[in-house]
């Protein structure tokens, strides 16, 4: 089904790092946003983008405020992921000034002056997808915030989610948020508050009452998201906000789910067990793998892949057993922590999702956390 209707925002994820190498009190911004496909020109053989290409969000008007009086202004992004079938493209901001896909802002004091707490850092807009089959927060606000404090020199954690996820109706349902921290601080989530979500008492409901019975829950501690779907129906999309926090900072990380007929079993997902380490300038490979006892995987994909990495897709799909391969040589722009999730999808639309964690010459890099789609 494609969300082809209405305001076009579907999802978004704000981090920063501090960078005082380049000047003090300077952060640099991962802003990533989903957007509708179809709203934009692009290079794509219907017209509209694919990875690669460049847009100007002239819907939202997506604009970083700083929190010190300070905005970037309509910010253009750089097109990371594409789905055609779902029509939306994942998109990273790129910075006014140099057109890179990190945001540097440098602020007059470590913190606040006038507050003597964090600077709050975010974005705020009024386009979230609409129409009859969002349930929860057609056409509402969004906001994605982080807060930036330069004493303790800590990085905010990052996050991601699937832009959107599968979720069967009348069923208990449950997929991983892939959640790393930097600076290796433990980390903790909880759902967001309405006014985290949407900047406003009242402009944010997370899935559940009073729209449908069961509350959405995520666990704090394994980053898994658990719905008991009774009571919605297919077609439907709803919207959630998930915080991460690593006790100093914390960001979100907001995506929609999308309900499905309750039709046979999701694929079993099968990924390398320990650690694997890629360095840079060294080429990396790793192939990962899923079956389907009543059904056949008809789709692989990866959302928030590294820009250095690519996924081929090794077994002729449909398959009940599919196997697909990540590869790529990771610079030295690429050091650090970086969060994926890898999507097996059968016939029936049923998921099996993992979480993937990549540290480019830093230890550990991958950690797969299997998470079933029921």
């Amino acid at each position: 089904m494609k969300v082809d209707k209405y305001p076009h925002y579907l999802f978004g994820h704000l981090s920063w790092s501090p960078r005082p190498d380049v000047a003090s009190n300077t952060a640099e911004f991962k802003l990533i946003m989903a957007f509708r496909r179809d709203f934009f020109n692009g290079s794509g053989a219907d017209g509209y983008p694919v990875r690669g290409d460049k847009i100007l969000d002239t819907v939202g008007g997506s604009s970083l405020a700083f929190g010190d009086g300070v905005f970037t202004g309509m910010l253009r992004f750089l097109v990371v992921d594409d789905n055609e079938q779902e029509n939306w493209i994942l998109c990273r901001a790129l910075d006014p000034s140099t057109q890179n896909p990190t945001i540097l802002h440098t602020y007059s004091e470590a913190v606040d002056p006038y507050t003597g707490e964090p600077w709050q850092a975010g974005v705020q807009s009024c386009y979230r997808i609409g129409g009859p089959e969002h349930v929860n927060n057609p056409e509402g606000s969004y906001r994605l915030v982080t807060l930036v404090d330069f004493l303790t020199l800590n990085s905010s954690p990052v996050a991601i989610a699937p832009v959107t996820v599968n979720a069967p109706c009348n069923a208990i349902f449950s997929f991983p948020i892939a959640a790393v921290d930097p600076d290796g601080d433990d980390l903790t989530c909880r759902l967001a508050t309405g006014v985290e979500a949407s900047g406003f008492a009242g402009g944010f409901v997370q899935p559940g009452p009073p729209h449908a019975p069961n509350p959405l829950t995520v666990d704090a501690e394994t980053f898994v998201v658990t719905w008991d779907t009774a009571g919605t129906e297919p077609g439907q999309l709803w919207s959630y906000q998930i915080v991460v926090e690593d006790g100093k900072t914390r960001v979100g990380v907001d995506a929609l789910i999308r309900i499905i007929e309750h039709s046979g079993e999701p694929p079993r997902f099968y990924g390398p067990d320990g650690t694997l380490t890629a360095k840079v300038a060294v080429p990396f490979s790793v192939d990962i793998a899923a079956d389907d006892e009543d059904d056949e995987i008809v789709d692989v994909k990866c959302v928030n892949l590294p820009q250095w990495a690519s996924l081929e897709i090794i077994t002729p799909l449909p398959s009940r057993e599919a196997a697909a391969r990540i590869t790529g040589t990771p610079e030295f722009v690429d050091r650090g922590m970086h969060a994926a999730l890898v999507i097996f999808t059968d016939n029936h639309g049923n998921q099996a999702i993992s979480s993937l964690i990549i540290d480019v010459d830093a230890g550990a890099i991958m950690q797969f956390h299997p998470c079933q789609g029921a």
